[in-house]
Protein backbone atom coordinates (compact mmCIF):
# COMPACT_ATOMS: atom_id res chain seq x y z
CA UNK A 1 0.00 0.00 0.00
CA UNK A 2 1.61 3.42 -1.04
CA UNK A 3 1.42 5.59 2.13
CA UNK A 4 -0.02 9.50 1.42
CA UNK A 5 3.47 10.79 0.99
CA UNK A 6 4.06 8.06 -1.78
CA UNK A 7 1.13 8.63 -3.86
CA UNK A 8 1.59 12.42 -3.59
CA UNK A 9 5.18 11.47 -5.11
CA UNK A 10 3.38 9.39 -7.86
CA UNK A 11 1.11 12.26 -9.14
CA UNK A 12 4.33 14.12 -9.30
CA UNK A 13 5.87 11.81 -11.33
CA UNK A 14 2.74 11.58 -13.28
CA UNK A 15 2.78 15.50 -14.14
CA UNK A 16 6.16 14.77 -14.97
CA UNK A 17 5.88 12.52 -17.65
CA UNK A 18 2.82 14.22 -19.07
CA UNK A 19 4.68 16.88 -19.75
CA UNK A 20 7.72 14.91 -21.38
CA UNK A 21 4.96 13.33 -23.21
CA UNK A 22 6.06 9.76 -22.53
CA UNK A 23 2.87 7.94 -23.44
CA UNK A 24 4.62 4.46 -22.36
CA UNK A 25 5.10 5.95 -19.20
CA UNK A 26 1.81 7.21 -18.00
CA UNK A 27 -0.03 4.36 -18.93
CA UNK A 28 2.19 1.93 -17.10
CA UNK A 29 0.94 4.52 -14.05
CA UNK A 30 -2.64 2.93 -14.32
CA UNK A 31 -4.29 -0.52 -13.54
CA UNK A 32 -5.35 -2.31 -16.75
CA UNK A 33 -9.15 -1.93 -15.83
CA UNK A 34 -8.29 2.24 -14.81
CA UNK A 35 -10.90 4.81 -15.67
CA UNK A 36 -10.02 8.50 -17.07
CA UNK A 37 -12.78 11.31 -16.88
CA UNK A 38 -11.83 14.54 -18.51
CA UNK A 39 -13.84 16.49 -17.48
CA UNK A 40 -16.45 14.86 -15.39
CA UNK A 41 -19.33 14.72 -17.00
CA UNK A 42 -18.19 13.68 -20.39
CA UNK A 43 -18.03 10.21 -19.55
CA UNK A 44 -15.18 8.21 -18.47
CA UNK A 45 -11.87 6.45 -20.72
CA UNK A 46 -11.69 2.75 -19.54
CA UNK A 47 -9.17 0.20 -19.85
CA UNK A 48 -5.73 -0.07 -21.37
CA UNK A 49 -6.28 0.55 -24.89
CA UNK A 50 -8.62 3.31 -24.24
CA UNK A 51 -6.42 5.10 -21.91
CA UNK A 52 -3.59 4.78 -24.34
CA UNK A 53 -5.67 6.44 -27.39
CA UNK A 54 -6.42 9.17 -24.53
CA UNK A 55 -2.98 10.20 -23.51
CA UNK A 56 -1.95 9.99 -27.34
CA UNK A 57 -4.03 12.69 -27.71
CA UNK A 58 -2.82 14.63 -24.62
CA UNK A 59 0.63 14.40 -25.84
CA UNK A 60 0.04 14.81 -29.94
CA UNK A 61 -2.97 16.72 -30.70
CA UNK A 62 -2.74 18.96 -26.88
CA UNK A 63 0.65 19.27 -26.23
CA UNK A 64 -0.62 19.46 -22.57
CA UNK A 65 1.70 21.00 -20.04
CA UNK A 66 0.70 20.54 -16.56
CA UNK A 67 1.98 22.71 -13.41
CA UNK A 68 0.68 21.66 -10.01
CA UNK A 69 -0.18 23.00 -6.91
CA UNK A 70 -0.26 22.06 -3.71
CA UNK A 71 -1.15 18.25 -3.27
CA UNK A 72 -4.05 17.19 -0.77
CA UNK A 73 -3.94 13.85 0.77
CA UNK A 74 -6.48 11.28 1.88
CA UNK A 75 -6.83 9.61 5.35
CA UNK A 76 -8.26 6.39 2.82
CA UNK A 77 -5.12 5.67 1.59
CA UNK A 78 -6.28 6.00 -1.81
CA UNK A 79 -6.74 9.37 -3.18
CA UNK A 80 -4.82 12.67 -3.74
CA UNK A 81 -6.46 16.06 -5.38
CA UNK A 82 -4.79 18.62 -7.02
CA UNK A 83 -4.98 22.00 -7.82
CA UNK A 84 -3.32 22.62 -11.53
CA UNK A 85 -2.75 25.26 -14.97
CA UNK A 86 -3.05 22.75 -18.08
CA UNK A 87 -1.50 24.66 -20.63
CA UNK A 88 -2.92 23.07 -24.29
CA UNK A 89 -3.01 24.15 -28.22
CA UNK A 90 -6.53 25.24 -28.95
CA UNK A 91 -7.63 22.74 -31.43
CA UNK A 92 -9.90 25.96 -32.81
CA UNK A 93 -6.69 28.12 -33.40
CA UNK A 94 -4.85 27.03 -36.36
CA UNK A 95 -2.39 29.23 -35.61
CA UNK A 96 -1.11 27.53 -32.94
CA UNK A 97 -2.45 29.57 -30.07
CA UNK A 98 -2.71 28.50 -26.62
CA UNK A 99 -5.09 27.85 -23.56
CA UNK A 100 -4.77 28.18 -19.76
CA UNK A 101 -7.25 25.42 -18.01
CA UNK A 102 -7.67 25.58 -14.34
CA UNK A 103 -8.47 21.70 -13.12
CA UNK A 104 -8.87 20.08 -9.89
CA UNK A 105 -7.81 16.52 -10.21
CA UNK A 106 -8.75 13.37 -7.85
CA UNK A 107 -6.40 10.52 -8.30
CA UNK A 108 -7.30 7.31 -6.86
CA UNK A 109 -5.06 4.56 -6.49
CA UNK A 110 -4.56 0.73 -5.85
CA UNK A 111 -2.95 -1.22 -3.19
CA UNK A 112 0.07 -1.53 -5.82
CA UNK A 113 0.16 2.38 -6.36
CA UNK A 114 -1.17 2.57 -9.39
CA UNK A 115 -3.62 4.40 -11.06
CA UNK A 116 -7.29 2.92 -10.39
CA UNK A 117 -9.45 6.43 -11.60
CA UNK A 118 -8.42 9.79 -12.17
CA UNK A 119 -11.10 13.02 -12.13
CA UNK A 120 -10.43 16.17 -13.73
CA UNK A 121 -13.00 18.91 -12.41
CA UNK A 122 -13.35 21.99 -14.94
CA UNK A 123 -16.11 23.76 -16.81
CA UNK A 124 -16.20 26.36 -19.67
CA UNK A 125 -15.27 29.69 -17.20
CA UNK A 126 -12.11 27.48 -16.38
CA UNK A 127 -10.51 28.12 -19.76
CA UNK A 128 -9.07 31.41 -21.20
CA UNK A 129 -6.71 31.68 -23.83
CA UNK A 130 -3.05 31.97 -22.95
CA UNK A 131 -1.65 35.93 -22.45
CA UNK A 132 0.70 36.72 -25.35
CA UNK A 133 -0.85 33.99 -27.06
Amino acid sequence: MADETERKRLVLDYFERVNAGDVDGICKMFTPQARVEDPVGTGPVVGEEAIRAYFQRVVEEFGTQDTPGTLTGSQDDQHVAVGLRATIRNPQDPSGGRLAVNVTSVFRFDANGLIEEMRAYWGATDVAPVDGA
